[in-house]
């Protein structure tokens, strides 16, 4: 092979490597629009999710210093409780996309209509998170009840604490 073909811009390389570019391309794309609709979660981000709840458990057993069976029992009624307050949240999810759907027809009317709905489901979801407050403190002694309380309330700071530490940590 000669020198002018072997780096020519016609030789084999430049179309695949191209074609990696541009898939790549699409595939970022893909992702990002599928996050700006609203698409279904993907396995990665669920599995994001899953390492979460683990973490939130993990530091639960610790703070609230639980025994084997009272974990057990606590673990019962925190995840029954859990899955209705997520299917709650979910549920005001939509009707937030449905009431900001709305909001851009311009019905008034349509508006208001979609406004009581998630009114409802707001609702809806404080109930729900009450309901699965209350189960969990016949499992818990009055102290771990309110550990669990304090714990439920700063938890999101911690966790962006943790993913903040984490992200620093790989910058160096």
């Amino acid at each position: 092979m000669t020198f002018f073909r072997r780096f020519s811009a016609f030789s084999p390389r430049i179309p695949s490597i191209c074609l990696v570019f541009v898939s790549a391309f699409l595939f970022v794309w893909g992702n990002a629009f599928a996050i700006a609709t609203g698409a279904p979660k993907t396995k990665q981000q669920e599995g994001g999710k899953a390492k979460i709840e683990q973490l939130k458990k993990l530091k639960l057993i610790e703070k609230l210093d639980l025994d084997d069976a009272t974990a057990e029992k606590f673990f019962v009624r925190y995840n029954g409780g859990q899955k209705k307050v997520d299917e709650a949240r979910k549920a005001l999810d939509e009707a937030t996309n449905e009431l900001d759907k709305a909001k851009a027809s311009g019905n008034n009317d349509k508006i208001k209509q979609v406004t009581e709905t998630m009114l409802q489901k707001h609702k809806g979801l404080q109930d729900a998170t009450n309901e699965m407050l209350k189960s969990i403190r016949g499992v818990l002694t009055e102290k771990q009840y309110a550990e669990f309380l304090v714990f439920e309330a700063k938890f999101p700071e911690i966790l962006r604490k943790s993913l903040q530490e984490r992200k620093d940590s790989t910058r160096k």
